[in-house]
C-alpha cells in the first residue's frame, strides 16, 4: 500500500472543495509506491481516486494540443480562401467547395 502524507491529503482535499477534482500533482518516495497508487488508485470518502502516469497525461494533451494546432491552421487557409474568393479567385471557390464537402463527409 502507497503512502499518502498528511500535506498530500491536505492538498487533495483542498482541491477537492474548490471543484478542482480532476488533476492533481501525487509525489511518492519509492517507484513501487508509484506503481501501487497507478494499479490500484485509492478511495477518498468513498470515491475511487484513480491515478495515472504524468508523463500519459502529459503525451495525450500534447496529441490534443497537435491537433488544435491543425484545425486551427486549417481554419486559417480556409479563412483566407474565403478571403480570395471575395476578391474574385474562382481557383480558390473551388478549393473551398472540395474542403467544404470533404469536412460533411468526415463528419458523417
Amino acid at each position: 500500500m502507497a503512502l499518502v502524507t498528511q500535506t498530500m491529503l491536505t492538498n487533495i482535499m483542498r482541491n477537492l472543495f474548490q471543484g478542482l477534482a480532476n488533476r492533481w500533482l501525487v509525489t511518492v518516495s519509492t517507484r513501487e509506491a508509484a506503481e501501487c497508487l497507478v494499479r490500484e488508485g485509492f478511495y477518498l470518502y468513498s470515491r475511487h481516486i484513480i491515478i495515472r502516469q504524468y508523463d500519459d497525461v502529459m503525451a495525450e494533451e500534447y496529441e490534443e494540443y497537435q491537433e488544435y494546432l491543425n484545425h486551427k491552421e486549417q481554419l486559417n487557409v480556409m479563412r483566407q480562401k474565403m478571403m480570395n474568393v471575395a476578391q474574385g479567385d474562382t481557383k480558390d471557390y473551388e478549393e473551398l467547395r472540395k474542403m467544404a464537402e470533404y469536412m460533411e463527409l468526415e463528419h458523417e
